[in-house]
């Protein structure tokens, strides 16, 4: 989940490298630190905390190169410390490299070292890879760095620069994501497109086990056999993400924005391309993902029953990995991810094709590992999500689905056309309804000074509101550290009940007429324990409830309120972290995109 960034060209190479870890701090923000090749030498500088404190370690100095590498950290080995920051330059200061991923052998590695005398100066698994590298090198670099990752178990990319060869930055993976970009003062290697996004004019996703070689002249792409290979140059469509006006608006931001991406979302479904591959006769229909991917999928499951009548299996790509899997060739899994490029979605995927499977992949990034290795691609059109909590690309996954969903009742025929025209017509104004709910976002802020000081904040619901009580929960938990879980709301009775007292709150994501009661019943239940009700929901449901606190939605079909209720609980989640002091950008532990498994 680290990000990585190199540069080679005419450019100021630290004003760059710094750029390029701006753009990519929210992939880790425990650490960050640069190595330039200064024409002596290199030279490493390196600091605990967020990329302002290595900002004011560089200022006053004179550090510039020819070419450097760079680094933020989410901490996997060794806690958040200078020592444990990268880069990592080895024992003889001929190399220096920064590495995203998990070296699994690294304890073998490191007394492997230390037998030969080197001295380790972190915890980290990363910093074998220099000291290997060092080790191996007999007066050609990409060959030491070949030797180097062959000996390496897990998973990583690496940037590596050399003062054998100045001028040079390298960079190579196995199973975490790089790119390779090319601008208009040099060629760049980062994590992902959005840490060079304004730099770069032209993008290359490098393959597993490829290497690359660049210069301020070129570059040069070589196999994992060594050879030669063309490097092919493709252009990024993407959106521009609007950033806030300060730190720690960019979730708020990305919010406001949903609107806008749903009109394209809904404009650029590939409804023929759908329509074509549900009209096969598929026997199971797979969904995958995790965190609010999942959630996502958990919709789709209950909506492909509602208007489809099919039954589908949401999984978590962690848990689907850890048993064999239940996959054929009539097996269509719908995978899900935002960045395209999480660890155990991929893995999950490639599972999937391994057993006959064909993957339909929904994803914000185009270039990644997902949308190559799928069969058929929704790309949704949220352009780059920053802030570490999914906000837009959630919505815009839903989106997608309930689109494909729609495909599928007509195909199958479980509806009568005009039912499936008036709820096409119905998403279609989805985008008008998601930007009445974030104009009022100012309604929030009371109810944030209330459950500021919760004991815990239990979400509930019922059918497709209970899996938007889990994505709401997700998001308090997230951003403000709060306690919190999403249970069906007929489980309460089923032990939750017992942790209902003043000082907790429930809130009851209500939407569906036909389980007014039902829910009645729930907000009765546990106010009567001294819990506070919030309920989200229509106001012509909110006027029947009777209650003190609500979060009323622009009036919809219960099947589309999933994505007007994520929008109103991720405006809670985001003034309640406001309120308690905490940055709903960098929450603590997390990071966007979570490229180990």
């Amino acid at each position: 989940m680290c990000g990585i960034v190199g540069y080679v060209g005419r450019g100021e190479v630290v004003e760059v490298l710094l750029r390029g870890l701006r753009g990519l701090e929210y992939r880790g923000y425990d650490s960050s630190g640069i190595a330039v090749h200064d024409g002596r030498e290199l030279v490493v500088v390196k600091r605990a905390g967020r990329i302002a404190n290595l900002e004011r370690a560089l200022e006053g100095t004179s550090l510039c190169g020819d070419a450097g590498i760079g680094h933020t950290r989410w901490a996997t080995h060794g806690v958040a410390t200078d020592e444990n920051a990268h880069p990592f330059l080895s024992s003889g200061g001929t190399f220096a490299v920064v590495h995203n991923g998990i070296v699994a052998n690294y304890r073998e590695l490191a007394s492997a070292l230390s037998a030969r005398g080197v001295t380790l100066s972190s915890d980290t698994d990363s910093e074998v890879i220099a000291h290997l590298m060092e080790s191996r090198y007999e007066g050609d670099v990409l060959a030491a760095i070949r030797s180097a990752v062959a000996e390496l178990r897990g998973s990583y990319a690496l940037a590596v620069l050399s003062a054998c060869e100045p001028g040079v930055v390298y960079g190579i993976r196995r199973d975490s994501p790089l790119v390779v970009g090319k601008g208009r003062d040099g060629y760049f290697l980062c994590s992902d497109v959005s840490g060079i996004f304004d730099l770069c004019d032209e993008y290359c996703p490098l393959r597993n086990g490829e290497i690359v070689r660049l210069t301020a002249a070129g570059a040069e792409l070589f196999g994992a056999d060594g050879v030669r290979r063309p490097l092919c140059f493709l252009a990024e469509r993407e959106d521009a993400c609007e950033k806030g006006e300060k730190a720690g608006d960019r979730m708020l931001a990305e919010i406001r924005e949903i609107p806008r991406s749903l009109c394209l979302g809904y404009d650029d479904f590939p409804r023929e391309e759908i329509r074509s591959l549900l009209s096969e006769p598929w026997e199971d229909l797979l969904l995958l993902g995790c965190g609010s991917a999942y959630h996502a999928g958990l919709v789709c499951k209950g909506a492909l029953r509602e208007i489809c009548g099919v039954e589908a299996r949401a999984e978590i790509a962690s848990e689907f990995l850890t048993s064999e899997p239940l996959v054929g060739p009539r097996t269509l899994a719908i995978v899900l991810s935002q960045s395209g490029e999480t660890a155990d979605t991929l893995r999950a995927a490639e599972r999937v094709k391994s057993r006959g499977g064909r993957l339909l992949s929904i994803c914000n990034v185009r270039s990644s590992s997902l949308v190559r290795s799928s069969d058929h691609v929704i790309v949704t059109r949220c352009g780059r999500e920053c802030a570490v909590a999914a906000t837009k690309s959630y919505c815009a996954q839903v989106q997608a689905l309930l689109l494909f969903c729609l495909e599928y009742s007509d195909i199958k025929g479980k509806m009568a056309s005009d039912k499936i025209a008036f709820l096409r017509r119905e998403l279609a104004a989805l985008p008008e309804k998601a930007a009445e709910v974030v104009a009022e976002e100012g309604r929030f802020v009371r109810l944030a000074g209330e459950l500021k000081e919760a004991k815990a904040v239990f979400y509930l619901g019922r059918g497709l509101d209970y899996a938007a009580a889990r994505e709401g929960s997700l998001k308090l938990k997230e951003v403000s550290y709060l306690f919190s879980e999403a249970y069906p709301s007929g489980e309460l009775k089923h032990g939750t009940l017992a942790l209902m007292e003043r000082g907790v709150y429930g809130v009851i994501v209500a939407t569906n007429p036909a389980l007014y009661e039902k829910n009645a019943a729930t907000i009765a239940e546990i106010s009567c324990r001294g819990a506070t009700p919030i309920v989200i929901a229509p106001p012509s449901l909110v006027s029947r409830y009777s209650v003190e606190r609500s979060l009323p939605l622009p009036e919809c079909p219960p099947l589309f309120s999933p994505i007007l209720s994520a929008i109103t609980m991720q405006l809670l989640a985001y003034h309640t972290a406001k309120a308690r002091g905490c940055d709903p950008d960098r929450p603590r532990n997390l990071a966007k995109s979570v490229t180990v498994e």
